[in-house]
C-alpha cells in the first residue's frame, strides 16, 4: 500500500556563520602564552570599538610590516563606517604617528604594534586608546560554553573559524571570511533534498530477532549571497584553531543564559533542531573543521525543512517464509526556503576525528 501526503509549508529567514581546519586532538590542550595586548582577543568592549590589522613580522622595506597592518586596520575601520576614499586615507599612514585625521576630520588612533613569531598585530579605533593592559590567550571551551559567545544564541552574530592559512598572519582576516561565507550560506538557505528510509524487522521460529536501519539523503542546500559588514568582536583558540564573533552592528549584546539544548525541543515558541557532523567517523573532504560545521548547519538546516514541510510516499510489505519479515520504505521529497538562528556549538574528538553537534532555532 502507498501513501502520500503533505505537511504545510512556509518560509522562514535566519543569520548565522564560520570557517576553517580540523584541529588534530593532541591541540586541544591548553597551552599557556605569555599576556597579550587585551585588544588582541576582545577589540570591542562597551567603551571602545577598534578594528585589527596584521602583516608578517617582516618586511622587504623598513617599517613596511607596522604601516601595513595599520593601513589593514585603518581600512577595517573605514569599511565599517562606510568612509569613501580608502587608499588616499591609508596613504597618511605612517610608522611613527599614533593619530591620524581623515578627510571627513575624524580622527583615528593607532597603538603600538604588537608582535609574535609569526604575525604582527595593529589596532586601530576613533576614540584614543586609553590602556596597554595585558591579558592570557582565551581559550574555546564548548562543553562549559566559555567564552559565553560561543552559544549566545544572539540574532545579530556569526562565528568565523580559521586554521592554519599560507601565511599566519592571514589567519585572522581568513575567520572574518568564512565568517562572511557561512554567514552568507545560512542567512536564508534553499533545501531540495530527498531521502529514502528503508526498515526490515524480522523474527525466526527460534524468536530470535533481527532489525536493520538504512537512511539515505541526496540533494543540495544552497544559500544566498551576503553582502552586509561583519565587525570581529571577540576571539578564543581551540588548540591551533580561532574562533572570532561577528557582529552586524556596533552594539554588544549580552551572552544568552547557558541552556541544555539537548533536553530542548521548542525555545520562545519555535522548533530547536540539532545537526551533527561526524558522529559516525565521516570526515569533511578537505579535512577542514569550517566545512564539519557547515555539513552539520546543512544537517540542522534541513531537518527545520522538513519541520515545514514534506511530501512523503510510503510502502510496506509483509512476507512469512519460515518466519515473519517485515520490510518497510519511505520517500521524502523536502523542497522548502528555510532561516535558523544558531544556538549552539559543540566539538568534540573521537579518534582524532572531530564531532560536531550544531543547534538551530526556527526563525518565520
Amino acid at each position: 500500500m502507498t501513501t502520500i501526503f503533505r505537511q504545510g509549508t512556509a518560509c522562514i529567514s535566519l543569520l548565522i556563520l564560520m570557517g576553517c581546519q580540523t584541529t588534530p586532538k593532541t591541540d586541544i590542550k591548553p597551552v599557556q602564552k605569555p599576556p597579550a595586548p587585551c585588544w588582541l582577543q576582545s577589540p570591542v568592549s562597551q567603551n571602545q570599538v577598534g578594528f585589527i590589522g596584521t602583516a608578517a613580522p617582516l618586511s622587504a622595506t623598513q617599517y613596511g610590516s607596522i604601516i601595513a597592518s595599520r593601513q589593514r586596520a585603518l581600512t577595517s575601520l573605514i569599511t565599517h563606517y562606510k568612509l569613501p576614499l580608502i587608499e588616499l586615507e591609508t596613504n597618511k599612514v605612517t610608522h611613527i604617528a599614533s593619530k591620524i585625521t581623515l578627510n571627513n576630520g575624524k580622527e583615528v588612533y593607532f597603538s603600538e604594534p604588537y608582535s609574535t613569531a609569526d604575525t604582527l598585530y595593529s589596532y586601530a579605533s576613533t576614540t584614543p586608546i586609553k590602556t596597554n593592559e595585558q591579558c592570557n590567550e582565551i581559550q574555546c571551551n564548548f562543553v562549559q560554553c566559555q567564552p559565553s559567545w560561543l552559544c549566545q544564541g544572539t540574532q545579530n552574530s556569526v562565528i568565523g573559524v580559521s586554521y592554519y592559512t599560507a601565511f599566519s598572519h592571514q589567519k585572522l582576516p581568513m575567520s572574518a571570511q568564512n565568517a562572511k561565507t557561512l554567514a552568507g550560506y545560512l542567512a536564508q538557505a534553499r533545501v531540495n533534498m530527498n531521502e529514502q528510509l528503508s526498515e526490515s524487522f524480522k523474527i525466526d521460529d527460534q524468536a530470535d530477532k533481527q532489525h536493520a536501519f538504512k537512511l539515505s539523503r541526496q540533494g543540495d542546500v544552497t544559500a544566498s549571497k551576503f553582502e552586509n559588514q561583519l565587525l570581529m568582536t571577540n576571539s578564543c583558540n581551540y588548540g591551533s584553531t580561532l574562533f572570532a564573533n561577528y557582529q552586524f552592528s556596533e552594539k554588544v549584546t549580552p551572552a544568552m543564559r547557558t541552556i541544555n539544548w539537548r533536553d530542548k525541543q521548542l525555545f520562545e515558541g519555535k522548533s530547536v533542531v540539532l545537526g551533527n557532523f561526524g558522529e559516525n567517523g565521516t570526515i569533511a573532504p578537505d579535512n577542514l573543521l569550517s566545512s564539519a560545521i557547515k555539513y552539520a548547519i546543512r544537517d540542522a538546516l534541513v531537518e527545520l525543512a522538513k519541520v515545514k514541510g514534506v511530501e512523503v510516499s510510503s510502502n510496506s510489505t509483509l512476507v512469512q517464509n519460515n518466519g515473519r519479515y517485515y520490510l518497510s520504505h519511505a520517500h521524502y521529497s523536502i523542497k522548502q526556503t528555510v532561516s535558523g538562528r544558531l544556538l549552539d556549538i559543540q566539538i568534540n574528538y573521537k579518534d582524532g576525528l572531530p564531532n560536531v553537534y550544531v543547534w538551530l532555532l526556527e526563525e518565520r
